[in-house]
C-alpha cells in the first residue's frame, strides 16, 4: 500500500504513463523482463497491476540491507542479489515465488543502463527464463532513459510508454546462444532514439552528472576531461569543445546543427586506449570506504588504480585477486576479494570510470 499510494502516483504524474494495447500487465505466475535505465522502472510496471497484485522480483542487495525501505521491499516479495556473483539460494526463492503465483520481474542486464543502449546479459538469468517453464514476457519501457538517465540526479517529465510483447516460447529447447538472441531482440532498441512525443520538453539542470558518464574527453581521451558548466552545458577542459545539454540528454555542439547522442560519445571514449605509463595511477579517487558486514566502520581513503593493482589506502590489491565487482546506484563501487567485499562511495568523480577501466585491465573479473 505504501508503494502504491506514493511512488506510483509520482510515476504517473511525472511521466504521463501509457500502457500500449491494454490496461494491465499479464497475470502470474510468469517472468517479466525488459530494458532498464531508470531507477523507477519497477514502479512504472506496477502502475499497471491491481491492488494486492504487485510484482515480486530481484533487486540489488544495497536496497535490502537495512532500514524501513528494505523492510517494505522484502514484504512485497523483493529478493536481494549481488548481480554477477553466483547465488544458488536466489534461484530457489524465485521458484517459490512462481509457485505462489507471482509475477517475477528481473532485469537481465544486471542493473540500469548508463547510456540507454543494451548491455551484456547475465547468462544465468537467460538459463532461468528458458528452463523454469513459466511464461516469459518482454515488457519494453519506451522513454526509460530520456525520463531519468542513471547518471542524472533528477528526473525529466517525459511521456513514458509501456509495451508488452508476446510471451516467448522455449518449447523447442534452443541452445543458450539461440535463446539469448530470442530474449534480447524485443528489448534491443537504442533508448536514446524515441518518438518525439516521448521526449521531455524541459529538464532542471540537465547537464549535472554527465561527467559520470563522459569520464574521458571524447576527443582527446583525457580522464576527467569533461566538466559540467552551469547546469545546462558541458565543456572539455581544454576549451576546444562545448555542448548544450537538451532536456532529453542529447548534446548540441557549438559547431553542429544536429544533436549528438550521449551513447555515441560514451562509445567513443571507450574506444581510446589506456595510458601506457605504468608508473602513474590511471585513476585516483578520494572515497568513503567500508567493508560489508554488520555495523561497518566507514573511513575516508584515497584509492588508486594502476595497470596491475588497486591501492586501497595502505592496502595493495593485485588485480588477479579481485573476483567480482559491481556498481550500485551511480556512485558506489564494490570489489569482492576472497571473502571480503570492499565498498567505495564516490562523492565526486566517476564510479563508472573505475568499473570500465578495471574490466579492461582484468577481464577475469565477473567472468
Amino acid at each position: 500500500m505504501a508503494f502504491r499510494s506514493t511512488l506510483i502516483p509520482f510515476c504517473r504524474v511525472c511521466w504521463d504513463l501509457e500502457l500500449l494495447g491494454g490496461n494491465e500487465l499479464p497475470p502470474g505466475p510468469c517472468f517479466i523482463y525488459g530494458n532498464h535505465s531508470g531507477n523507477y522502472d519497477p514502479f512504472i510496471y506496477n502502475a499497471f497491476t491491481r491492488l494486492g497484485q504487485s510484482t515480486a522480483g530481484v533487486m540489488t542487495m544495497e536496497y535490502l540491507e537495512s532500514g524501513p525501505i528494505a523492510s517494505l521491499f522484502q514484504a512485497v516479495g523483493i529478493q536481494g542479489t549481488r548481480k554477477r556473483v553466483p547465488e544458488p539460494h536466489l534461484i530457489r526463492r524465485i521458484y517459490e515465488m512462481l509457485k505462489a503465483g507471482r509475477r517475477v520481474v528481473i532485469f537481465p542486464e544486471g542493473g540500469r543502463r548508463w547510456d540507454g543502449r543494451p548491455a551484456p546479459w547475465i547468462e544465468s538469468t537467460a538459463k532461468l527464463f528458458m528452463r523454469a517453464g513459466a511464461p516469459v514476457y518482454p515488457v519494453e519501457i519506451i522513454g526509460s532513459y530520456v525520463a531519468w538517465p542513471r547518471w542524472a540526479p533528477w528526473p525529466r517529465p517525459a511521456h513514458v510508454k509501456v509495451k508488452v510483447h508476446p510471451a516467448l516460447d522455449f518449447s523447442d529447447t534452443p541452445t543458450l546462444e539461440e535463446g539469448l538472441i530470442r530474449l534480447k531482440e524485443p528489448i534491443s532498441a537504442d533508448e536514446t532514439i524515441v518518438p518525439e512525443e516521448v521526449r521531455p520538453k524541459w529538464a532542471f539542470r540537465p547537464a549535472v552528472g554527465l561527467d559520470r558518464l563522459l569520464y574521458r574527453d571524447p576527443f582527446t581521451g583525457e580522464f576527467g576531461g569533461v566538466v559540467v558548466d552551469g547546469g545546462s552545458h558541458a565543456t572539455a577542459k581544454r576549451g576546444e569543445h562545448r555542448w548544450r545539454v537538451l532536456p532529453d540528454s542529447r548534446l548540441m555542439h557549438s559547431d553542429n546543427d544536429e544533436p549528438e547522442s550521449t551513447a555515441d560519445l560514451y562509445e567513443r571514449i571507450q574506444s581510446f586506449p589506456l595510458p601506457e605509463d605504468r608508473s602513474q595511477p590511471l585513476l585516483t579517487q578520494q572515497s568513503t570506504t567500508w567493508m560489508s558486514g554488520p555495523d561497518p566502520a566507514k573511513t575516508s581513503l584515497t584509492i588508486r588504480l594502476y595497470h596491475d593493482r588497486v591501492e586501497w589506502g595502505e592496502r595493495v590489491l593485485p588485480l588477479e585477486s579481485i573476483q567480482y565487482m559491481g556498481l550500485e546506484r551511480s556512485d558506489r563501487l564494490w570489489l569482492l576479494v576472497g571473502h571480503e567485499q570492499l565498498n567505495a562511495l564516490f562523492k565526486t568523480g566517476s564510479a563508472l570510470a573505475w568499473y570500465d577501466t578495471l574490466g579492461r585491465l582484468a577481464p577475469h573479473i565477473n567472468a
